[in-house]
């Protein structure tokens, strides 16, 4: 038996609906400021091994690689070359260093690369380059460079057998380990001082060459002292110390498992500074970054402090008062320079300060190894000593725990006629370890959060700190040190495609240069990646990653930077016919809404484009902005207006049709114009149709010509408004609203202000009623003839039948022919 249901009956309408939304305007992307795929022909010199170290001197470049030193001129060409290796072990001395008896853990007849771990130049008794390597027990070269550029003519080994304390000391020549070191040299009251930090790499012990004891009667003294100063002996041939208090060893039970690198060293004032990358402490995994201070006169380590250094990056939540805090504990690379004065000023430093910047990054959880996360921080060496001595009164210090395998609380109270807390006058010394951390934050804000920075150096260039830095992949990135403007890179490029940027970064300045380095801007910097050096301008390499005018014009002002025929270039890179501005953007329109407006209207014009207003300040200039539409002015409504987006009104009604349609923007001298844009007269013809029944719901249908001119649109019938549910230029669509009494009404449709009415009326009748429907049951497969009877079943033009079945809920059936019986 077939199923039969009941049916309710239901008459609906409905219509299909569709909206537009006008008048919005892109955001040009912040990205797209530079573009990243630009490369650059600079000046570059390939070693024929790995670079390891370099430094420059008066106009020089020194080179330190595997098995060779080099000395390049300024463009990067080879003037003279030293071979300092491969070197053989094969029982016999060294060219340079002790002999294998004396502590080398050679193999027989085995060949050692000589890794370059330490070159810098000294002026003190003559200039002269030291270059320290490996494969030499970390003995160092004196070249002495009587001609510029030459470093082969006269090599002398700063090495003398030890006669007096049968190596009581360690070996004072053995200055640099082939695990890292770094070196600092210093004069003070006439004598030459290293200052020596060597890296300490978690599983080295008893491995490497040389051997890390030294053999005879003291065999367990380290042949590389972790952290010493060590002074040259007038006699140019060698090092001595002091005393045994002028060098730090890790505790015995640590070496070989704590892992120690010495990152940077650097001069301030009287005080030599280490940077390093350790343990936080006994019981610790995690690594942080510590800063080391020694007093640059004392012949032994008379007055050490390290201190934990944090650079941190935080975000405001908005429902929290907390801040979320991301740290970058371990150093990568860190360079010293003085502050251009916008940068002295915003950090409120006097001229001649040196300030410490840092590039750190996440490391992996308890590892030293970085993340593609980095930060950099900026210190001044002023607050880096206020911290010191902060610190230290407070008594917020204990043993260095890896020198003095004790985590003892020890504290240091100078009296207030010394100078301890600086290099002066003191009394007893100290060596302490501060257990409060120097926390900075990032100065650019998060903006390397996803790179993993690997060199830096800052220079300044005309008024501004600009920072130089290296990647992991392969690229430099040189931005503007500023917090007060947001800076953002102007410079980022690929240099090497496929190998990092090494820390190891020069600044390279012309010859016969009388100001200060760090000011001119003349200069460049010399990058390393491998084998290679690169040679690039501290201004940057060029303007072509600039790819829009705007872009081009806000570039740093000493980059030089112009617009000329549609790129930024310098202006050596312009053609002399062709017009080169570092003034005005020429505006760029790119759409136009709406395409017309009525007549006598006030329609609102949006213009999307770019470079609307545009000066150095980066702010939007309204009143560089006049607006012409299709022949009329338009006035500025500057409040909803900005760079990229520019919105008008007719100054007046336009009440006859303009022959031109072109929309014109003047931005200060410059101009742009495109068609787009008409005044129109919008009309209603006809209305279809012309009645329906006082509850409403009628589609009706309105057709004209320029019915979707402007920016809005709305019909009523009598003063209730009539739903639009699709619009075209000849054809408007609307659901009529109800009214509560048969009547006739007038159709009105507004374009924005103007107000058209309909040739005809429409006409409101009584409400359809169904009195009775036959026959009242049905099979679900349909093919049944439904009769329906009542009243006013003509006060609609297309009346339609739905049945909707009472028992089965989502089932709708439509009656294809209806036959409606009135009465």
């Amino acid at each position: 038996m077939k199923n039969i249901c009941l049916l309710d009956i239901v008459i609906i309408l409905w219509a299909l609906c569709s909206s537009k939304v006008r008048g919005q305007c892109d955001e040009p992307a912040e990205n797209s400021k530079l573009n990243l795929s630009v490369t650059y022909n600079l000046p570059s010199f390939e070693a024929d091994s790995a670079i390891q170290n370099m430094v420059t001197f008066e106009g020089t470049v020194y080179v330190g690689a595997v098995n060779r030193i080099y000395a390049l001129s300024e463009n990067l060409t080879k003037l003279s070359e030293y071979r300092t290796g491969p070197v053989s072990e094969a029982g016999v001395e060294r060219q340079c260093g002790p002999s294998s008896q004396d502590g080398a853990a050679g193999k027989p007849n085995a060949v050692l690369d000589n890794n370059n771990m330490a070159l810098l130049v000294e002026r003190y008794y003559d200039d002269e380059l030291f270059s320290c390597s490996s494969a030499d027990a970390g003995v160092c070269r004196r070249h002495l460079l009587v001609e510029r550029g030459n470093v082969s003519k006269e090599v002398n080994c700063m090495y003398s057998p030890k006669t007096d304390d049968g190596g009581r000391q360690g070996c004072p020549d053995c200055v640099t380990s082939p695990l890292g070191s770094r070196v600092l040299n210093m004069v003070s009251g006439g004598v030459v001082r290293f200052f020596v930090g060597n890296s300490e790499i978690t599983g080295s012990a008893g491995t490497g060459s040389p051997s890390r004891m030294t053999s005879g009667p003291q065999a367990q003294q380290p042949q590389h002292h972790t952290i010493s100063v060590r002074q040259m002996k007038e006699t140019q041939d060698g090092f001595r110390f002091f005393s045994d208090q002028s060098y730090m060893d890790l505790a015995p039970g640590l070496r070989g498992d704590h892992h120690l690198r010495y990152v940077y060293s650097f001069q301030s004032g009287s005080h030599a500074y280490f940077l390093t990358v350790q343990r936080e402490g006994r019981s610790s995994q995690v690594y942080h970054t510590r800063i080391v201070r020694m007093c640059g006169t004392d012949p032994e380590l008379r007055r050490y402090v390290e201190m934990p250094f944090e650079c941190i990056l935080t975000e405001r939540r908005r429902r929290r008062r907390l801040a979320s805090i991301e740290v970058f504990n371990v150093l990568q690379a860190a360079h010293v320079a003085e502050a251009g004065s916008e940068l002295r000023q915003e950090m409120g430093l006097k001229e001649g300060e040196d300030v410490l910047f840092a590039a750190f990054a996440r490391s992996k959880p308890d590892s030293p190894e970085p993340t593609a996360s980095s930060a950099v921080c900026v210190i001044s060496l002023a607050d880096v000593n206020n911290f010191f001595k902060d610190f230290i009164q407070k008594c917020h210090t204990k043993q260095p725990y890896h020198f003095t395998g004790s985590e003892e609380k020890r504290c240091y109270n100078g009296s207030s006629s010394d100078d301890s807390f600086g290099c002066g006058k003191h009394g007893e010394g100290y060596r302490l370890e501060v257990t409060t951390p120097m926390t900075r934050l990032d100065y650019f804000s998060g903006q390397f959060s996803k790179v993993l920075l690997t060199s830096i150096a800052v220079a300044t260039a005309q008024e501004q700190t600009v920072a130089s830095l290296g990647t992991t992949d392969g690229r430099l990135i040189q931005v503007v040190v500023s917090r007060s403007k947001r800076s953002t890179p102007h410079v980022d490029f690929r240099l090497d495609p496929s190998r990092c940027v090494s820390p190891e970064v020069a600044l390279l300045f012309p010859q016969g240069h009388t100001g200060s380095p760090q000011r001119s801007q003349d200069g460049s910097l010399l990058l390393v990646t491998g084998n290679k050096i690169t040679k690039v301008p501290l201004i940057g390499p060029g303007c072509e990653q600039q790819w829009t005018c705007s872009s081009c014009l806000l570039a740093p002002g000493f980059m030089g930077c112009g617009w000329c025929e549609g790129r930024c270039t310098r202006l050596a890179q312009c053609h002399p016919t062709s017009l080169w501005t570092q003034d005005s953007c020429p505006p760029i329109i790119t759409m136009i809404s709406p395409a017309n407006g009525p007549l006598g209207g006030d329609t609102k014009v949006t213009v999307c484009g770019r470079n609307f207003g545009f000066n150095k300040t980066e702010r939007f200039d309204h009143t560089l902005i006049s607006l012409n539409l299709a022949g009329a002015p338009c006035k500025l409504l500057k409040r909803e207006s900005n760079s990229y987006r520019l919105v008008c009104a007719p100054v007046s009604p336009v009440n006859s049709s303009q022959a031109s349609n072109v929309v014109k923007v003047h931005s200060g001298k410059e101009m742009a114009q495109q068609q787009g844009f008409t005044f129109v007269n919008p009309v209603i013809r006809e209305i279809f149709p012309v009645f329906g029944p006082k509850l409403g719901g009628t589609m009706l249908t309105i057709r004209g010509s320029f019915l979707d001119s402007g920016n809005t649109r709305q019909v009523t019938v009598g003063n209730a408004t009539c739903e639009i549910l699709r619009v075209s230029g000849t054809m408007l669509m609307c659901r009529t609203p109800p009214q509560s009494a048969p009547s006739r009404q007038a159709v009105y449709m507004r374009v924005d202000s103007v107000v058209r009415e309909a040739p005809v009326l429409f006409t409101y009748n009584e409400d359809p009623l169904i009195s009775s429907i036959h026959p009242t049951r049905s099979f679900i497969s349909g093919g049944s003839t439904v009769v329906a009877q009542g009243f006013y079943l003509h006060s609609t033009l297309q009346p339609q039948m739905v049945l909707i079945p009472t028992a089965q809920e989502g089932k709708v059936f439509t009656v294809v022919s209806v036959l409606f019986n009135l009465y």
